[in-house]
């Protein structure tokens, strides 16, 4: 197959982040939807100017002194592998397992709300008691519940006075997910595949990066009204016993 002399590419992300702990590399992990992965090579010329009678200020000497080539990508795939990159985080598992609770003891704060042990309660059996076990109050009279959250609110309109003790009883649902430890760590630090096709010819496009060092490059927005995107900016490093950054293979596969 010819190799076209244009280029319009498409491509899948695999990324192989080292833990910042101990230095290791956690995995290949991908492929990650992925809208931008954008090389820029730089350079920096220097010049030497003459101070002669009749040359002064023509360039009698020039060199360009290779710099630091950069790596910008996005990310269109937030689930939680990319909403950790965004937020320069640490995951770990999210666990709560079923169950229930009866009379739990809390201290009534009127107007504000008062966090239970649980949370993800059920709306059927929940209820708010005296310390004595009776009366029963009466939710959206004396109290509210936000039962995903598993906090409870006494009002001021109703009978359950400040400061009083007053038991919760009620059942909440598993929870499993995953918690993101935010601004934990100040880079992304790791190895980049691009998995490319260019679409000018179909052929395939392979973009090695070994290391690279990457930051947060924008906020991430959780009541956006547009798809969230993850963008990450950086330096890449040339590893030893490298001799480049990176390395683009253009193949024609027979």
């Amino acid at each position: 197959m010819a190799v076209a002399q244009v280029f319009v590419g498409a491509g899948d992300l695999y990324v192989n982040r080292v833990d910042p702990t101990s230095g290791l590399s956690l995995g290949l992990a991908g492929p990650f939807e992925c809208e931008k992965f954008a090389i820029k090579t730089n350079s920096e010329i220097k010049e030497k100017t003459s101070k002669g009678r009749s040359t002064y200020g023509q360039v009698i000497g020039s060199v360009a002194l290779q710099k630091p080539a950069e790596i910008e990508i996005t990310l269109s795939q937030t689930g939680k592998d990319g909403m950790t990159l965004a937020l320069l985080g640490t995951a770990s598992a999210l666990s709560q397992g079923s169950g229930s609770i009866t009379d739990e003891v809390i201290v009534a704060k009127r107007d504000y709300w008062v966090q239970l042990s649980k949370q993800a309660f059920a709306v059927a059996g929940f209820s708010v008691k005296h310390t004595s076990g009776s009366p029963t109050y009466v939710l959206g009279t004396d109290y509210l519940v936000n039962y995903q959250l598993g906090m409870v609110k006494v009002l001021s309109t109703g009978a359950i006075l400040e400061g009083a003790s007053i038991k919760v009883s009620g059942t909440y649902a598993a929870i499993t997910g995953t918690q993101i430890a935010g601004a934990t760590q100040a880079q992304v630090r790791g190895a980049f595949i691009l998995d490319g096709k260019n679409f000018a010819d179909d052929n395939a496009v392979v973009v090695r990066v070994p290391q690279a060092v990457l930051s947060s490059g924008d906020v991430f927005d959780f009541l956006s009204d547009n798809f969230g995107t993850v963008p990450l900016k950086g330096k890449m490093e040339t590893p030893v016993g490298a001799s480049a950054p990176f390395t683009v293979d253009l193949r024609n596969v027979t």
